[in-house]
């Protein structure tokens, strides 16, 4: 796969816009309101509902979990409206150790097979940080989990 720029991640999806307002729609609250009970921006949120655009993965998890939904629901990449957050939820950082052991894998290995450079992986772990939602997206498909597994949200690798 070849290595791609941050620039190429998701932008914005009507099928996201949609299933956004209608989440709200259904907690009878603005989208004023919502967005302070997320705890987010209220430009990012007008943005996401008015037009689709899709914020980076730190307020989109503030999003789904204040809709109680993953984030494969929320982005409209599955209709499957299971979702069950972890009792004691993890983190990236801990899950992606976690499943690089069960796979017997360094993180230079599974680099090279990913649009993006392994050293990201070593900047996620040092400085606690977590990928864009294209890497995120990517590394759950290359692991076979859900996304919110991997960011630590849900126990279940595949919702």
């Amino acid at each position: 796969m070849a290595k791609v720029t941050s620039d190429s991640h998701m932008r914005s999806s009507e099928t996201f816009r949609i299933r956004l307002n209608s989440l709200i729609a259904d907690l009878d609250c603005s989208i004023y309101e919502f967005a302070d009970k997320a705890n987010v921006s209220k430009g990012v949120l007008t943005r996401a509902a008015l037009y689709g655009i899709i914020p980076s993965v730190r307020p989109l998890i503030k999003i789904a979990d204040c809709l109680c939904v993953s984030l494969e629901y929320l982005l409209g990449l599955t209709d499957n409206t299971f979702y069950e957050p972890a009792p004691s939820p993890s983190t990236f950082h801990i899950r992606l150790a976690e499943l690089c052991g069960e796979r017997n894998v360094k993180y230079s290995e599974i680099g090279a097979l990913m649009p993006f450079s392994a050293n990201l992986f070593y900047d996620w772990q040092r400085e606690k940080t977590i990928p864009s939602l294209e890497y995120l997206l990517a590394l759950a498909e290359y692991f076979k989990v859900s996304p919110d597994y991997l960011l630590g949200r849900t126990d279940h690798k595949n919702n």
